[in-house]
């Protein structure tokens, strides 16, 4: 008799493989219950994730509103000296604006050379520019467009370029940024200082050839000088572009934008809907849905649809005849989404277009306010509901594998008891098969003697 064993029914003609992987099927049955848990748990996760990131999205977009407004602005009419673009937090109004000056930058420029190819004579070349100074090093003999690499390599807020014609040739050096320091002398916006140390080649004999200027422009009899023509701190919220000196003032005026105001609004409708609209993906479950694998069966989410649609319908300025968000225009359908009627949001700009932006503005009551509030406690880092209930269904997806881990250690532990158990069987089985063999073998022997 062989002394070991394999299990696989040689001895006993059973499949001892197939019963063992049946018997261990069975007794998995807790680990695909404990997996499918698990998938439950981690569906809902990344819902949970889903909504708090379309909540933030949302609330950031009714922050805007809350230091900008609702309101959109536009620039009337045409201008010559300038054009305006107004932020959200510009006010509207009509200004008188006259543009004294424009910001240029300082330039200079070399002695004349007859070409790019002609060397330099070597030394220190210092460039001052609004009190912050850079020096060169000219290497003897260098050519004139070495000499421009050499100073555009150094850093300093100048740029260099070599202008060639008609066997003339000039180093051409001006200001990376227009105007100079308020308060400074003009000339101090570019002050260049050469040294020749050198014999070889021509000095660059660098000359100012245009001192820097500031721009100024006066608003309503007040002068505002700066160092470039973009100026945005003149008129609040306003960013002025200036193209062109006036002699006479030119009215700035600023009305509510009827087209971006619609825009500003529909994206608060928009990012509303977004959160809805998954809200009632989990909420509006089928008859076949995995509810285990949705948000549907969570109350806090239920009560999250219901505050959202407290903050759009709860909102209220009594004082004027735009009281309500349906007062301009937005309205909750029968599907609990957002729509704007730009018919009726036109008819609240013209009536009260202030009181659009206080349903929005106002301390505590006010939309943006309201929003922040509700978002808040539900996305929360610390405390947040929707992240409490996330670091919930994580912890529970981590002991769901600690679980596993020890199922799976059982069933492996189960099937080398079966094989044992089977092996064993399987000796034994094959132990009598030949002891039966044996006495076979001897009655046939004796009945062939007989």
């Amino acid at each position: 008799m062989a002394s070991n064993f394999s299990v696989g029914g040689l001895a006993s003609g059973l499949d001892t493989n197939s019963i063992i992987d049946q018997l261990v099927k069975i007794e998995s049955n807790s680990v695909t219950a404990a997996q499918t848990r698990q998938t439950a748990y981690k569906s809902q996760i990344s819902q949970l994730g889903d909504l708090t990131s379309k909540l933030t999205a949302f609330a950031t977009a009714v922050a805007g509103m809350k230091t900008g407004g609702a309101l959109a602005l536009s620039q009337v009419g045409t201008t010559s000296g300038f054009t305006a673009t107004p932020s959200s937090a510009a006010t509207a109004g009509r200004y008188a604006m006259t543009v004294d000056d424009l910001a240029t930058a300082a330039k200079a420029r070399s002695a004349q050379f007859t070409s790019g190819a002609d060397p330099v004579r070597g030394g220190t070349l210092d460039l001052a520019v609004d009190g912050t100074t850079t020096q060169v090093t000219l290497t003897d003999g260098m050519t004139l467009l070495q000499a421009a690499k050499a100073i555009n390599d150094s850093g300093a807020a100048v740029t260099a370029t070599v202008l060639e014609s008609n066997g003339k040739a000039f180093l051409s050096l001006t200001n990376k940024n227009t105007g100079f320091t308020p308060g400074q002398a003009a000339s101090s916006g570019l002050v260049i200082t050469e040294t020749s140390t050198g014999s070889a080649g021509q000095a660059l004999g660098l000359a100012i050839q245009q001192d820097a200027t500031n721009a100024k422009v006066t608003i309503d009899g007040m002068q505002f000088e700066r160092t470039t023509n973009s100026i945005d701190d003149a008129l609040p919220g306003v960013t002025l572009a200036l193209k062109a000196k006036t002699l006479v003032p030119e009215d700035l005026v600023l009305a509510t934008d009827t087209t971006g105001t619609a825009t500003n609004l529909g994206q608060f409708v928009s990012s509303y809907n977004d959160v809805m609209k998954l809200l009632r993906q989990n909420l509006n479950i089928a008859q076949l849905t995995d509810r285990t694998k949705t948000l549907g069966g969570d109350a806090s989410t239920r009560g999250l649809q219901s505050s959202l649609m407290a903050v759009v319908s709860g909102v209220s300025n009594p004082a004027s005849t735009v009281r309500s968000l349906a007062d301009v225009g937005i309205k909750t359908g029968s599907d609990g989404l957002l729509t704007l009627d730009s018919v009726r949001l036109n008819k609240a700009l013209a009536s009260d277009s202030a009181a659009v932006n206080s349903l929005f503005q106002t301390a505590s009551s006010g939309v943006s306010d309201r929003v922040k509030t509700l978002v808040d406690s539900y996305t929360n880092s610390t405390d947040g509901i929707l992240v409490s209930k996330s670091k919930s269904y994580d912890k529970s997806v981590s002991q769901i594998d600690t679980q596993i881990d020890s199922l799976q250690r059982r069933l492996e532990a189960y099937r080398t008891k079966l094989v044992s158990q089977f092996t064993a069987m399987e000796k034994v089985v094959s132990g009598f098969k030949t002891i039966g063999n044996y006495l076979t073998s001897q009655e046939a022997r004796a009945t062939s003697k007989g």
